[in-house]
């Protein structure tokens, strides 16, 4: 009796989209590509997460579902735009394989990396981060901020968040599966990932110039995945509000003191109303200061209090129902 064949280990591409109706095609094709020159390793599947694209994104990814009769091309579409780190947070979810990978869909990340991911992956390592080379093309300011956030990342939370770190990486099931036990609502992928502490191997790449369209990751959601992960991780930021509400509370107090003592002669009572009054505005300060540090944490923790759900599914491709599009602009 011949003894029974295995399974192959099921691999998942998990690829959030936002308004890439441009790109789209010519990333599934590249994608395609790279999987069935893995295909005698893996099964695979392909998890596409529209987060609430106004384009024609949804229509593409119903046409690449229904014209793959494997069906190994899924989508997931949500009911609004509810941001890159929440919609790969339910790539994520809705992965199947034992092995899963989460890359862009702009072509930022190269699909041939996943060759290189695969290959640490049989090296035992559960989890596989690729780190961006520096890139000309990006700009001095963004690559400014970037570099001192990270600085600042170290050094707050204690943990070694690499440098030009993307959310292009492979996890295994296992280490998979214990992130979507992590239950923040406001997420920071990366540091949530390096916090697991699994055994980690780095893959570094080249981003290719942009294929089409312009990046959707604007100063504003720089700024608030930066805040998201400097919260989530460290306490710091409400000890230096602390400490600067001190510092400035002392500094009005000293002021305040060396005005009465010094700026008094007679019929002169006016310096130390000054003095007064400019202490009154230290110490208004200082507690304001602290105020927005507090309001920044017990706004998380209402947040998370809430319960409510990190994203509304409104179609996948198992579903029956028609995806419903967005409605044409007519021209005035």
């Amino acid at each position: 009796m011949s003894a029974p064949s295995r399974r192959r280990p099921l691999l998942s591409v998990v690829a959030p989209a936002f308004n890439e109706e441009a790109v789209l095609p010519a990333f599934h094709d590249e994608l395609a590509r790279v999987l069935v020159t893995l295909q005698d390793q893996f099964d695979f599947e392909i998890v596409y997460v529209d987060d609430g694209s106004i384009d024609a994104t949804p229509a593409i990814l119903a046409g690449m579902s229904a014209a793959d009769q494997n069906q190994r091309v899924r989508f997931v579409r949500l009911s609004r735009n509810f941001g890159h780190q929440a919609a790969l947070t339910a790539g994520l979810e809705h992965a199947r394989g034992d092995v899963v990978v989460s890359m862009d869909a702009d072509l930022q990340h190269p699909p041939a990396v996943i060759r290189e991911l695969v290959a640490r992956w049989r090296e035992g390592h559960d989890v596989v981060v690729t780190i961006r080379r520096d890139d000309r093309s990006l700009g001095l300011f963004k690559k400014l901020t970037s570099r001192l956030f990270y600085l600042a990342m170290r050094h707050m939370s204690g943990m070694d968040v690499r440098p030009a770190a993307a959310d292009f990486r492979l996890l295994t099931r296992k280490a998979l599966d214990v992130l979507l036990r992590m239950p923040e609502r406001h997420r920071f992928l990366r540091g949530m990932v390096h916090w697991l502490g699994f055994p980690t191997a780095e893959v570094p790449f080249t981003a290719p110039p942009r294929f089409a369209g312009r990046s959707k990751f604007t100063v504003v959601r720089m700024v608030r995945l930066a805040r998201d992960g400097l919260l989530s991780f460290s306490r710091v930021p409400l000890h230096a509000a602390l400490l600067l509400a001190g510092a400035m509370l002392l500094t009005s107090f000293i002021g305040t003191t060396a005005a009465w003592a010094f700026c008094r002669p007679e019929g002169s009572a006016g310096w130390l109303i000054l003095a007064l009054i400019a202490g009154g505005h230290l110490a208004g300060g200082a507690v304001w200061v602290s105020l927005v540090a507090f309001s920044e944490y017990l706004a998380r923790i209402h947040e998370q209090v809430l319960g409510r759900p990190m994203y509304v599914v409104e179609k996948t491709s198992d579903a029956a129902t028609p995806v419903r599009l967005p409605r044409p602009t007519v021209a005035a």
